[in-house]
């Protein structure tokens, strides 16, 4: 009895130890100040103009993230000091004029992520892949109509809701500390982070085997120079608590990410769920090309926030692209579902490292502490027993 009291006394100990450090609260990195459409006299009530400004700001810099859906979706992460401000020219930026966004000083980095097209594409052989045989319908997302639903923000969180018709729907947020997000796949975020999910809903299939496919090019402040590629690498985690079943990260990093820890980056898990419900029966998986250096780049980011800032410049600057692909063989293709998703995220330094809860640590202490207890215990009952029937034996002797 007294053992087993003393096991009650331990599990009980472990489980109140587990509930405070799961309660206790995640430390303020940044505080974060979100603005919609800042200094746009013809935005006021409309929700087919949308860009959001968030100054996320610690007490030595400001990361400036930017929302863009004037033009061709895109994502903005600039570092700058702390007292930086980000200006807008809006009858420059509405006529794709370069010159029409800047800072008022240099940003120390920046890292834009551009979604550029959509692929829906005929998948004849079932092989889930996208190449140059392919039959294409291609989505232009600067003749998208978007209408923005939702905008909410206080200096802990930020997050918007956009969509273009009832077809491709975006939610985008922003975070002051380190966590994981609220939907699967969960990705853990930072504070120098903003994540995207992207989802493809009841879009017609103009193909009998129909897939689709996201263009994303990155625009990085770095200079092109010969033999400076973004690198995807592919990281195991032996943690599944928070996406179960998924055991890798993909990591798409910017040259100086992989080098110095100080560039950007994209990541995403290699998961598409085809339910709203987004369980582990209603999930395929993604593809990615590697990324490849892209001809003309102020040609083919016309219509984008990267060329509102850099204009011709962006000759000069890093800019690559990449393609990430939905679905399996065998999965039954996008019309068995109509529905799939994308979730990924956008950073300045390097991705946040998974690490084990310190709920699964306890948890996992109790599983092994337990039996270690009650083996311990066994074991001097039995040494005890045997001592005592021995000095007995000795005493009946004599």
């Amino acid at each position: 009895m007294a053992g087993t009291a003393a096991t009650l006394r331990i599990v009980i100990s472990l489980v109140l130890l587990s509930s405070a450090l799961c309660d206790e609260p995640s430390k303020l990195q940044r505080k974060l100040r979100a603005t919609l459409n800042p200094g746009c006299d013809i935005c006021e009530n409309r929700t087919d103009i949308t860009l959001v400004h968030i100054a996320a700001e610690s007490d030595t810099d400001t990361i400036h993230y930017v929302w863009d859906f004037t033009g061709k979706p895109t994502i903005l992460v600039a570092l700058t000091g702390k007292d930086a401000r980000f200006h807008i020219n809006w009858d420059l930026l509405m006529d794709s004029k370069p010159g029409s966004v800047n800072f008022t000083e240099s940003p120390r980095y920046t890292f834009m992520a551009v979604i550029n097209r959509i692929f829906q594409y005929d998948d004849a052989d079932d092989r889930a892949m996208l190449d140059a045989g392919s039959n294409v319908f291609v989505y232009d997302p600067h003749e998208f109509t978007w209408n923005r639903s939702l905008l909410w923000s206080n200096e802990k969180d930020a997050m918007m809701a956009i969509s273009a018709g009832n077809d491709f729907l975006f939610k985008l947020n922003a975070y002051s500390t380190k966590d994981h997000g609220m939907d699967f796949p969960h990705l853990l975020h930072s504070s120098n982070s903003t994540q995207i999910d992207i989802v493809f809903n009841n879009i017609t299939n103009r193909f009998a085997n129909p897939r689709f496919a996201v263009e994303l090019l990155f625009v990085v402040s770095e200079q092109a120079v010969v033999g400076s590629d973004f690198e995807v690498t592919k990281r195991k985690t032996l943690d599944d608590e928070h996406t179960p079943g998924i055991f890798e990260i993909v990591d798409v990093l910017s040259p100086g990410a992989f080098t110095f820890s100080a560039g950007g980056y994209i990541e995403y898990r290699p998961v598409s769920y085809t339910n709203p419900a987004r369980l582990i029966a209603s999930s395929t998986e993604t593809r990615q090309s590697q990324p490849v250096t892209i001809d003309a780049p102020s040609v083919a980011l016309k219509t984008t926030l990267a060329f509102a800032l850099y204009g011709d410049g962006l000759g000069q600057r890093l800019v690559q692209g990449m393609n990430v692909s939905f679905g399996v063989s065998e999965d039954g293709f996008y019309r068995k579902t109509n529905y799939t998703t994308m979730t990924f995220q956008v950073g300045y330094g390097m991705p946040p490292a998974e690490e084990l809860s310190a709920f699964v640590l306890i948890v996992a202490g109790i599983g092994i502490g337990i039996p270690l207890v009650v083996l311990t215990g066994g074991l001097l009952y039995v040494c005890l027993k045997k001592l005592r029937n021995r000095g007995r034996f000795q005493q009946e002797r004599l």
